[in-house]
């Protein structure tokens, strides 16, 4: 449940990629007003050199758009590629406009903003600024030259290239430091959402543990079972099954859920919680409910624990975890995909784990057997894709198996 600043950042990136996407495609669209109004002779920009800026514009603006779409907005390497042709725009705009792109200057720094990184902002402001240069003695050699006032070298370097560089770097700088003032609020703010994130993790591991101890036949029951849940559905992440659902907060929020699962057990009186022999029909009965009943306790207890999505995979898990994927489960007789799938996933954690250990009532099953009644399971307790994947892990399930005994 704890955020980490990693993860914060990679999920800001992907955001401001979508974001700068936009931008650029809002850009291309002012820059075609632009391209149009010189074309009915507003502006007295050459047609053709206005033309080569605009193909060569529109490219570059649209390139964005594809790579979000090919590579995923997550990848982190998008950010340097989106700074790099923003500068080559801006370098396009220089060489060949000159001097009527002064507003765009400073497009490159404002767009590596959007990361909130100081290292990324200020490396952007340096390549920025070379851009700029270049791009102003190219436009000048060439004699793509729209303004009469520079067309010496002199007056080009003393009243284009000078002012304007101290403009963008003041302006740079502004930005440099807004975003190392909006990153160090964002730390601050992560470091406290994280204490009030191990608070909470520290009273659902405390209610999970209480469970424990009062039912005395499953010590250890909760960390294996929130292992095999963790192990099984990275996997699945791995593999790409169920990749609409499955990311990497399903994952640490079904991990952190799993605990929990048990937690109606707090209902149910201890002669029949602990009692060592077999129950009868109507001690069953009442061992059944701690199902529905754990999903009441989580629905009118724990509603201030964590977010909305770890909140209601809780109550997925405590009320659903002994559903059947043919429909003989309870509380509710749910069937296959009416059954949420943190709960399918953590029924099968929670029967191998119950099987595999002693009981007050039996030994252990060996863990072969263990591993083929599962497999009878298949597409009658539990779904055929997750059976598959969790007999595919076995050494890894033994491994953690020995790792939490040891």
């Amino acid at each position: 449940m704890l955020v980490h600043e990693h993860y914060i950042v990679r999920r800001n990136e992907a955001e401001a990629n979508k974001t700068i996407a936009n931008v650029f495609l809002v850009t291309l669209s002012i820059f075609s007003v632009i391209f149009i109004l010189n074309l009915c002779h507003v502006f007295i920009i050459d047609n053709k050199v206005m033309l080569t800026a605009y193909l060569t514009g529109a490219a570059l603006l649209l390139l964005p758009q594809v790579l979000n779409k090919v590579y995923g907005c997550a990848n982190p390497k998008l950010k340097f590629i989106y700074i790099l042709i923003s500068n080559i725009f801006l370098l396009n705009l220089e060489i060949t406009l000159t001097f009527h792109s002064v507003v765009v200057y400073a497009y490159p720094i404002a767009i590596a903003s959007f990361y909130f990184s100081k290292k990324v902002t200020f490396y952007t402001l340096f390549i920025t600024t070379i851009f700029s240069i270049v791009g102003q003695f190219i436009g000048f050699f060439a004699n793509f030259v729209p303004d009469q006032n520079f067309l010496v070298l002199k007056r080009l370097v003393l009243f284009s290239v000078l002012p304007r560089t101290m403009a963008l770097v003041s302006f740079g700088y502004l930005l440099y430091f807004l975003s190392s003032r909006t990153r160090a609020l964002l730390d601050r703010q992560i470091k406290g959402t994280n204490k009030i994130k191990e608070l909470n993790q520290d009273i659902v591991l405390g209610f999970a543990n209480l469970v424990e101890n009062r039912d005395e036949s499953t010590g250890g029951h909760v960390k294996r079972t929130s292992r095999y849940v963790e192990l099984l559905s990275k996997e699945l992440l791995k593999r790409g099954i169920y990749k609409d659902v499955i990311d990497s907060d399903f994952v640490n929020n079904l991990t952190n859920a799993a605990p929990m699962h048990d937690i109606g057990k707090m209902a149910i009186p201890d002669h029949i919680l602990q009692k060592p022999g077999k129950l009868t029909d109507e001690e069953f009965t009442i061992m059944k409910s701690h199902a529905e009943q754990g999903g009441k306790i989580i629905k009118q207890t724990f509603s201030h624990i964590g977010d909305d999505n770890y909140r209601q995979m809780v109550y997925e898990v405590a009320r659903y975890h002994h559903e059947k994927w043919n429909g003989k489960g309870y509380p509710e007789g749910r069937s296959k995909q009416e059954i949420p799938l943190a709960a399918r996933i953590m029924a099968i954690a929670d029967v191998f784990d119950a099987i595999s250990q002693k009981r007050c009532y039996r030994d252990a099953i060996p863990l072969e057997e263990c591993f083929k009644i599962i497999e009878k399971g298949k597409d009658s307790d539990f779904e055929p894709i997750l059976v598959d994947v969790f007999l595919n892990m076995k050494d890894q399930i033994k491994q953690t198996m020995a790792e939490i005994e040891g």
